[in-house]
C-alpha cells in the first residue's frame, strides 16, 4: 500500500471520528463545559472537517504509482 493511501485511510478514520464528535456536541448531550465552549468547539470541529475534506479531495486527485 502506498504512503498516500495510508494517509487517506487515516484521514477518513479521523474525519469519521470528528463527525461523530460534532454530532454529539450538536445533539445537546451534556458535556461538562460551558455553552460558549461547546459553541466554540463546534466551530473549530467544522473548520477541521473542511480542512480534512480538502486534504482528501487533493489527495484523491493525486495519481498513485
Amino acid at each position: 500500500m502506498t504512503e498516500a493511501k495510508n494517509l487517506i485511510e487515516d484521514w477518513i478514520v479521523m474525519r469519521t471520528t470528528l463527525v461523530r464528535h460534532l454530532g454529539m456536541l450538536k445533539s445537546g448531550e451534556p458535556v461538562n463545559v460551558t455553552e460558549v465552549t461547546t459553541e466554540t468547539t463546534v466551530v473549530r470541529l467544522e473548520a477541521c472537517l473542511r480542512e480534512m475534506n480538502a486534504l482528501l479531495k487533493d489527495y484523491a486527485r493525486t495519481p498513485t504509482p
